[in-house]
Parts: C-alpha cells; structure tokens; sequence
C-alpha cells in the first residue's frame, strides 16, 4: 500500500527531533524544522500541517512555547493537524513543568497523543558514562533507545492515533548498576560506584505501546542498546 506524502513539523531538532526528521523524509515525507520564532514559522506555513510533534526540552519558557504551538496552528482552521507531545515519564515524580504542559495540551487539544518518555539512550548517549567515577543510588531504570522512540512516533503518525497517553520505554529493563557495570566494560571508562540505597521509582511497562499500534520493539532490552 502507498503511503500518502504528509506535511510534518517538528518544533524542536534535537536529539530525537533530527533523527526523526530524516527518517520520515527517507519515506517522502515533507518535514519541517520550527524554530522559536513562531511568526516566520506561520507566515511560511509551516504551522499548516499534517501532524506536528513538540519536541522542545523543558525550560522557563517551556509552557508559553507549547501554548503559541497550539495557538499558531489553530490558525489553519480548515486543517485536522495531529498534535503530537513528546513529554517525560518524570510526571510520575510530579515534576511540576511536565505536569503543566501536559494539562495545557489536553485543554488545547484533547486529540493530543501525549507520549510519556523514558530515558533517552543509545548511540553516543551511554547510560554509566557521565556518572563514571562517581557514587549514586542504583535503581530499576526507564530506559528507551532513540530507534523506537523515532519508530513509535512513526506508527503513531501513521496511524493517525489520537487522545492517548502512552508510556515509553523498552519491554525489557534492568538495574543502574547491572547496565552500568556492563558498559564500562565494554567501553572503557572507569565504573560507577553505588551506594546501599536504592532509589525509588515506578516501574513502567511497554504494552500499552506494544498492543495499540502493535509495535515491536528494535532494542527491546537495555542490556543490549549498544550492541
């Protein structure tokens, strides 16, 4: 079956933003890069689109930068754009900035696909490399590698999801300090050092993901994202 081409933005090429931009242009799509200066981005139309992803890491001014999204793109009245908000399983923790944007969203839009994700790993992000010498609790991780966060906003997409919390993070975790320990080994930098204390946390599961879009997952289990 073809795909239909699709206009998409993204307000925020980061990490995760630029890797998701080439990806969807790798199958035709038309994707566009918005930048914080809202009033070019409207005047070229690139608020007229089929879906847009915010993907902005939070900051001070990280809720009025969602409100103008959702503002500029209710402009394009005529058009049904598929809102898509990249937020943070740290709204567990009750962090107070992801709770106020995702409670803006859902007032904005209540069709938003808000999709809740874990720690970002993979490629040159490697969990125990910024922590290597130094002491913390260990704990049961979140992880998610960037291949699926790129490949469950592509479903997503596709299927034109709506109205959904999503929690994203691999089927398969595993503690700070097994995960840590093994990367140190396998890439050279000096191991960290944990304490008797285990931090808490909730544990999240993947199959909310894996049973509504019916996803697999690339890199299933943190052990192995950097094999």
């Amino acid at each position: 079956m073809t795909r239909k081409k699709k206009k998409i933005a993204i307000l925020g090429c980061g990490w995760v933003g630029s890797a998701l931009k080439e990806k969807l242009e790798s199958r035709g799509n038309e994707v566009n890069c918005l930048s914080r200066d809202v009033n070019m981005d409207t005047l070229v139309g690139f608020y007229a689109c089929d879906a847009l992803i915010i993907a902005v890491p939070p900051s001070e001014e990280y809720v009025d930068v969602i409100e103008d999204a959702y503002f500029s793109v209710s402009l394009n009245e005529a058009l049904d754009t598929q809102m898509i908000l990249l937020s943070s399983t740290s709204f567990y923790d009750a962090k107070k900035i992801i709770v106020e944007a995702e409670e803006l969203a859902k007032i904005k839009d209540p069709d938003t696909v808000i999709l809740r994700l874990g720690g970002l790993m993979g490629y040159d992000r490697i969990a125990g490399k910024y922590t290597a010498g130094k002491t913390v609790e260990d704990g049961e991780t979140n992880y998610v590698h960037r291949d699926d966060v790129v490949g469950i906003i592509e479903s997503v997409i596709d299927q034109r999801l709506k109205a959904k919390i999503l929690n994203v993070v691999a089927p398969v975790q595993s503690t700070k300090k097994d995960i840590y320990t093994k990367n140190s080994e396998v890439f050279g930098f000096e191991k960290t050092n944990f304490t008797e204390n285990i931090a808490k946390g909730k544990a999240l599961d993947a199959k909310g993901i894996e049973i509504l879009l019916n996803y697999t997952f690339q890199k299933p289990n943190v052990m192995t994202f950097w094999e």
